[in-house]
């Protein structure tokens, strides 16, 4: 249910790259192009199978009920698949089918849990995963995450059975497969190898003998080389490219790896990074944890420092062997430049676990502190798992369907969170697109966005791109009539700072605030709309030569302070293209006719190319005037002058206060 409700919102940023990359994935094996189904170094190959096969669905679905979907699509399977943009709709299905197969996953977890851990630990461990609101977040999405996380603690679970006294080699060959699955999905769950190698030699030095009995290195080699082996034959059987080019898929593995590693644009403790310390996860530990979590984790930590209270707990080596993986895990995360949050998502499940166990530790201790009250064991549990169910259940509440706004309230949540992490993976930007649904002629606005492919499943007019970097040419955003930012684009100030102070000096027409924090804004763009000419505060119809007229202008204040900032944005209608040299400049003009404060800028601050604006365009163009400290107040003449028309004119008055 969790994984269903409100499937439609809040898609995460990769989600549209994973459905693109399964649709083309489905399309190239009809095509029998097996050596180019591998397009990511991740390699998503599961996800790709999933979405793909969803996205077949869909195509299949719109051929046998037109209409259905509400989307037009081509009736031809190929074309069908070779879609660019996905409107949301299209996400239904293969979200669908990813919750099927994580939900089947949480089942498996629960049953290998209550063989290796018991039914009580089990119990606990569910009722913690499946209401862990960043857990549950990213189970939700159609990106790596979720199929690596769930694989990944399958294979774990099922090597320690293997490990325990009665081990069978069906584990081992169960866990090798689960593995495959998980480094197929994201080649990060290698990192579990060294954890599980470490596991085996204490083993064989003596350790954890009690539930992990020795079985002699060359045995213990044997069942490793087994364990590997089964993990390369299924990264093989369910990747096409590897049975056809191995050597050009593990060399884009390696160049995609080394690439992402450098990724750079980061934001991390309120400054911009290309390497956020080792403070990083144990931070993310703190603020994406529910309390609950971090409280049955503190209380396991104690369980396996403290000899007394270590000897109590009869599951010690399992948990103990599974706090080990986890810590690997968060070490080796650490130890990279490229750090993101979701990346702990693959010791989530381990770290629930560790956290049951020291729930029923917990309440162990109740127990005999209720003793006086003849309550049984099994009603304390009972009433203990209960009591977190209602406390996890009230915690993830708000935050539906944003799960990714959840920032652990106890540190301050998202207010606190937004001065140390980056903000925002897509949630509130379909708040951004809905508001622009509402518009007059919305299929023929053109909105700039940052995540334009995100924005462009919930957007019905047409979308422009806002990238990382600045393409050479015209800008994008400078052809359309609204922009969207995004809070962490603002955080890393991306494209530019110098493009992002040109709107920070406007005025949203629409801000999206999530748990407390601007996540998105809407501002309205370069290229004007009929319904921002009705609104010009101060209509005018002046002419500047004969190729342009000036149709009005807004001011941020009429009233303004010294040492104040006069925001001024004019509305100019081009009746043919201006000269390329084109500079605006604003000033004050006051009773003696002397200029005492002047400015001088580009149009759009340089970003147009004026010779390539076409007739019949009205251009909507900001400017700022610095009022000097040493103004006198008083009123003054707003005089503008630009284009080939040399001569001021005066367009308005402005009041300067002290």
């Amino acid at each position: 249910m969790s994984r269903t409700l409100a499937i439609t919102a809040s898609l995460n940023t990769d989600e549209g790259l994973w459905i693109y990359r399964g649709s083309q994935f489905i399309k190239r094996l009809f095509e029998g192009d097996l050596t180019h189904t591998i397009l990511k170094h991740h390699p998503g190959v599961p996800n790709m199978w999933l979405t793909g096969s969803g996205m077949l669905a869909n195509c299949w679905l719109n051929n046998f009920f037109s209409g259905f979907l509400g989307v037009d699509l081509s009736p031809d399977i190929g074309t069908c698949l070779n879609l660019e943009q996905f409107p949301i709709n299209l996400y239904i299905i293969p979200r669908l089918v990813q919750a099927v197969v994580t939900s089947a996953c949480m089942v498996c977890i629960y049953l290998f849990i209550r063989r290796l851990l018991g039914q009580a630990i089990a119990f606990c461990t569910i009722i913690i995963l499946l209401l862990e609101p960043f857990f549950l977040a990213y189970q939700r999405f159609i990106t790596t995450d979720a199929l690596q996380a769930d694989f990944a603690i399958l294979a774990v679970l099922l090597f320690l059975l293997y490990l325990q006294k009665d081990g069978k080699r069906k584990f081992v060959l169960a866990s090798g497969i689960f593995l495959g699955l998980a480094t197929a999905a994201k080649i990060t769950a290698l990192f579990l190898l060294p954890a599980i190698a470490i596991i085996i030699g204490l083993i064989e030095l003596g350790v954890w003998q009690e539930a992990f009995p020795s079985r002699g290195w060359k045995q213990q080699l044997r069942g490793f080389q087994l364990w590997l082996a089964t993990i390369l034959v299924t990264f093989i059987l369910i990747f096409p490219a590897m049975w056809v080019s191995p050597g050009y898929v593990l060399d884009r593995i390696r160049d995609g790896v080394l690439q992402e590693s450098d990724r750079g644009f980061l934001f991390f403790l309120g400054q911009l990074t290309h390497s956020p310390g080792i403070l990083f996860y144990p931070l993310v530990l703190v603020y994406r944890l529910s309390p609950i979590l971090q409280v049955g984790l503190v209380a396991t930590s104690l369980v396996l420092l403290i000899p007394k209270l270590r000897c109590r707990q009869k599951n010690t080596p399992a948990i103990a062997a599974i706090a080990l993986i986890a810590v690997w895990v968060i070490l080796i995360l650490s130890a990279s430049d490229n750090k993101i949050d979701r990346y702990i998502n693959l010791c989530l499940p381990m770290l629930a676990i560790l956290a049951a166990a020291g729930w029923l530790e917990i309440m162990a201790g109740v127990t005999v502190w209720l003793n006086k009250l003849s309550l049984s064991r099994e009603k304390i549990r009972e009433w203990g798992c209960l009591m977190i169910f209602a406390l996890q259940l009230v915690l993830l509440f708000p935050y539906h369907p944003h799960y990714l706004t959840y920032y652990n309230p106890l540190f301050g949540g998202a207010v606190a969170a937004q001065n140390i992490f980056m903000i925002g993976q897509g949630e509130g930007l379909e708040q951004a697109a809905q508001w622009l649904n509402q518009s007059l002629n919305v299929k023929e606005i053109k909105v700039a966005s940052w995540y334009s492919r995100y924005f462009s499943s919930y957007f019905h007019g047409q979308v422009l791109p806002i990238d990382k970097r600045i393409p050479s040419g015209i800008q994008p955003w400078t052809r359309a009539n609204r922009v969207v930012f995004y809070k962490n684009q603002l955080q890393r100030q991306l494209p530019e700072p110098k493009m992002l102070a040109y709107f920070a000096k406007q005025q949203p027409l629409y801000t999206v605030r999530l748990q407390n924090i601007d996540y998105a804004w809407v501002y309205p763009g370069p290229l004007a709309l009929a319904e921002d000419v009705k609104r010009i505060q101060f209509p005018l119809s002046l002419s500047f030569g004969e190729q342009v007229r000036l149709l009005g202008y807004d001011l941020n204040k009429t009233k303004i302070s010294t040492n104040d900032e006069l925001i001024v944005t004019f509305y100019w209608q081009f009746l043919a293209p201006p000269p390329a040299d084109v500079s605006i400049k604003i000033s004050l003009r006051d009773r003696q006719n002397h200029i005492s404060n002047f400015s001088s800028t580009p149009l759009i601050d340089g970003y147009v190319f004026p010779e390539n604006i076409t007739a019949g365009t009205t251009i909507r163009d900001v400017h700022k005037l610095k009022i000097s400290p040493t103004t006198s107040p008083q009123h003054y003449q707003l005089q503008v002058e630009g284009f080939s028309f040399n001569k001021g004119q005066v367009i308005g008055e402005v009041e300067v206060v002290k």
